[in-house]
């Protein structure tokens, strides 16, 4: 079944874009292009005439094995087992991806931790030599006189 790229709806009258080659419903590229004026997919300008027919076949469908109850439940189980799967898979990694974050986290917040640490440390310093530059102009002032 193919599906019109605009609306998303199965096609009752396809037409195609020979701008873009893009499959749509005429109805709903007709209503687009009358308000846009330009092809939804790729921008450019788009009329009605740059709009090809395309005249259906019609197929018939073979039988599906699925049509029976049995085949059904075994279809069911089979997609349930598949998306049980996956959640496991999703919650595994969920869990190392929380591992690493909280590792992560916590060398942060030591690095943090150590540059404050460090910048306190290098404030102290500071105002400690300016306490003996205060000292050691005061004195050198006493000696000069």
């Amino acid at each position: 079944m193919v599906l019109c790229a605009l609306s998303g709806k199965p096609l009752t009258s396809p037409v195609v874009s020979s701008k873009s080659g893009a499959v749509f419903e005429k109805s709903a590229i007709e209503e687009y292009i009358e308000q846009h004026s330009q092809d939804p997919t790729n921008g450019e300008y788009l009329s009605q005439e740059d709009l090809i027919e395309i005249k259906p076949q019609t197929v018939v469908a073979a039988k599906s094995s699925s049509e029976s109850i049995p085949a059904l439940l075994q279809t069911f189980q089979t997609e349930y087992e598949a998306l049980a799967l996956e959640t496991f898979e999703l919650k595994k990694q969920l869990l190392e991806a929380r591992k690493e974050l909280s590792s992560t986290l916590y060398y942060h917040e030591a690095a943090v931790k150590v540059a404050a640490k460090l910048a306190k440390e290098r404030d102290e310093a500071r105002e400690a030599l300016l306490r003996l530059q205060a000292n050691g102009s005061g004195s050198m002032d006493v000696d000069k006189s």
